[in-house]
């Protein structure tokens, strides 16, 4: 496991440290929503040194998951669909690795807008959606290693028109 990740058991244990307060009614405030809402007034430390803001609702859940599970309730489970995308169908990429080969100096929002005008994506997937796919799998391997990339309206030296 990676040094600032942590594993699902460690933040179940982070998770109960925050909400046992309020399982044992051991809290200060008038209300156990009171008590979710001071906790979370500012970033919380998470186990690996990160800062995050939570949601009173979010400590309000994870109370209400212990009530009901236990412990087991709060280890989290990884997402059975991680490392694919949710908002982009196999005929879209496909179509964006089409033409990112026919077209490598294609960016991304004109990929995006192509996709969209054929009807390969609805108009309510983000620009950041094909954005994040071009990045995570690597879809510049089909650039020519010596073209150095540069933007829409860069010359590739000074003075050229």
């Amino acid at each position: 496991m990676p040094k600032n990740q942590i594993s699902p058991l460690e933040y179940a244990h982070f998770k109960f440290a925050l909400i046992a307060p309020v399982i044992q009614g051991l809290f200060p405030d008038a209300s156990a929503a009171a008590y979710f809402r001071r906790v979370t007034e500012n970033p919380i430390v998470k186990p690996n040194g990160s800062s995050f803001a939570y949601n009173p609702k979010t400590l309000e859940k994870w109370a209400n998951d212990y009530k009901n599970g236990g412990m087991d309730a709060l280890v989290s489970n990884e997402r059975s669909d991680k490392g694919s995308t949710r908002k982009l169908s196999d005929v879209a990429i496909e179509e964006i690795y089409r033409l990112k080969e026919k077209y490598p100096r294609l960016n991304a929002t004109m990929i995006h807008q192509q996709l969209i005008r054929d009807a390969f994506i609805p108009t309510t997937v983000s620009v950041a959606a094909v954005q994040r796919f071009i990045r995570n799998h690597d879809s510049k391997s089909a650039r020519n290693p010596n073209v150095k990339d540069r933007k829409a309206l860069e010359e590739p030296s000074f003075g050229c028109l």
